[in-house]
C-alpha cells in the first residue's frame, strides 16, 4: 500500500532537501527533521499491550508497543532518516544492509548485512530516501523475506512513479511511506527532478551538481 506523507511540515522541509543550494549540514538537519515524521506514520496503528505503572501517587495504566521492531537504513542515505527512530523507540534494533549500485547496469551489489538470522519475529521498517529503479529496495525486500519476515515498512522521501508502482503490486502487504512521486527518470537511472544523490548530499562528498548527474 502506497501511503502519501502530505503534512505540511514534511512538504515544507522536503523543499529544502530539493534545493541545490541546501548545505550538506543544513540537508542532514533535514533529514533528521522528516525522521520523526516517519516515526509518527509508520507507528500510528501500532499495536499496543497494557502495563501496569507506579506514578509517584498510586498505580496506573500504561502501555508499550506489543511487537517487535527493526530498522533497517540501506547504507548510505538511509542512515540520514535513522535518528528519530532510536530516539523515540531506544529498543528498536537496528539492522543494516550495504548496498551498491552499478552505474553500467543499474542493478545492486551487496557488499554488507548485519540482520538477525530469523525476522519471523519482527516488523521491518526500510529506510531508503530514494527509490529510482527500484532495484535497491527490491534487493533489500528479498534479504528480509528470505529471513521470514511477515510485516514490512518502507520510508521513501521520493520514489519514481512507475517503480513505486510496480514495487506495491510485487509487495501489496508492505506499506510504502512516500513524500512525494516523481514522474521522471533519466538514461542514468536518476529521479527527476529529484533532489539529487541523497548519500552525496548528507555527507557532503557531492563533486558535481548537473541534473544529469545526480540524484538515485
Amino acid at each position: 500500500m502506497i501511503v502519501p506523507i502530505n503534512h505540511p511540515i514534511a512538504q515544507a522541509k522536503l523543499s529544502i532537501l530539493r534545493n541545490k543550494d541546501t548545505s550538506p549540514d543544513l540537508f542532514r538537519k533535514s533529514l533528521e527533521e522528516l525522521s520523526y515524521i516517519f516515526v509518527f506514520y509508520c507507528f500510528e496503528k501500532a499495536e499496543l499491550e497494557t502495563v501496569t505503572i507506579q506514578t509517584p501517587l498510586d498505580e496506573a495504566m500504561g502501555f508499550k508497543l506489543k511487537e517487535k521492531y527493526i530498522v533497517i537504513p540501506i547504507l548510505r542515505a538511509g542512515l540520514g532518516l535513522l535518528p528519530a527512530f532510536t530516539k523515540l523507540i531506544p529498543d528498536i534494533i537496528v539492522g543494516i544492509i550495504g548496498l551498491s549500485r552499478d552505474e553500467n547496469t543499474l542493478e545492486p551489489t551487496q557488499y554488507y548485512t548485519n540482520l538477525p538470522s530469523d525476522l519471523s519475529d519482527f516488523v521491518g521498517i526500510i529506510l531508503e530516501p530514494m527509490i529510482a529503479t527500484g532495484g535497491s529496495i527490491n534487493k533489500a525486500i528479498e534479504i528480509l523475506i528470505q529471513r521470514k519476515i511477515q510485516k514490512i515498512k518502507v520510508c521513501s522521501i521520493i520514489a519514481y512513479e512507475k517503480s513505486i508502482i510496480k514495487l506495491n503490486e510485487n509487495f501489496p502487504f508492505i506499506e510504502f511511506f512516500v513524500l512525494s512521486i516523481d514522474k521522471s527518470l533519466n538514461s542514468q537511472g536518476y529521479i527527476v527532478p529529484g533532489l539529487g544523490d541523497a548519500g552525496d548530499r548528507t555527507f557532503g562528498t557531492l563533486v558535481n551538481c548537473q541534473a544529469d548527474l545526480i540524484g538515485k
